[in-house]
């Protein structure tokens, strides 16, 4: 009988566990739709996009699938899948949900035992961002928000809300990246994120929540006015 290698508590395998070709194309095609190369309204080509990847059609159908899951890909008849349209009625119920997510987080977050070495952590995030607002860089800058979001939920010892936080967040990854090229945004949201580990660094709980639920709400005031602009409602 042939053995099943698994690591003890702690360890890692002695070798990278290869990532299958559906979450392959998953992240593929996520990041084209998140970077708005893949606009909305967009009729995905599996055989195409197979080409591209160098694999066959069914994993590239299944990534599209669990797209159409969190809402990035809309299914139509006769297995066709396209970009979903953006919609800003979406934003409006979603924004304020995480708003209230991202507060209740950050509560929780600074009441546990390891809140002090959350927090610096958090800084070291902080500073990564602030490399990239020096920089200029936008792109750098919306992946390294990405990372301190993805760091302070997973921090936060409530499994529920980081589910809830994951499912809404995946949706309006693409409007976050929308809002972030504009430019000067960065400039703007980096003091934002400051404010709201200074503020965690104090021990401040009420300060903190009201900085998570205003950085939210700040982005939502700017993608209404970005969204009008382009006649998007």
């Amino acid at each position: 009988m042939n053995a099943v290698l698994t690591p003890a508590p702690g360890e890692q395998l002695p070798f990278n566990v290869p990532e299958s070709l559906s979450k392959m194309a998953e992240r593929y095609l996520e990041a084209e739709i998140v970077e708005g190369r893949l606009p909305a309204g967009t009729r995905l080509n599996p055989e195409e996009i197979a080409k591209r990847l160098n694999i066959s059609k069914s994993p590239v159908r299944e990534a599209m699938i669990l797209l159409q899951r969190e809402g990035l890909v809309k299914g139509k008849p006769r297995s066709i899948f396209v970009v979903s349209e953006i919609n800003l009625a979406d934003l409006e119920e979603i924004y304020p949900i995480r708003a209230s997510l991202n507060a209740l987080a950050v509560k929780i977050i600074l009441r546990s035992p390891s809140a002090a070495a959350t927090v610096e952590k958090l800084a070291e995030h902080l500073e990564k961002m602030r490399l990239k607002v020096e920089a200029g860089d936008a792109v750098e800058y919306f992946h390294a928000s990405i990372d301190f979001y993805n760091f302070l939920i997973s921090s936060c010892p409530n499994l529920r809300l980081q589910t809830m936080w994951k499912q809404l967040s995946r949706q309006v990854l693409r409007f976050r990246f929308l809002i972030m090229s504009q430019p000067g945004h960065i400039q703007k949201s980096f003091p934002d994120h400051l404010r709201l580990v200074a503020a965690m660094k104090e021990g401040n709980i009420e300060q903190a929540m009201r900085e998570a639920e205003e950085i939210i709400y700040s982005s939502l005031a700017d993608l209404r006015g970005v969204l009008k602009s382009e006649n998007i409602s």
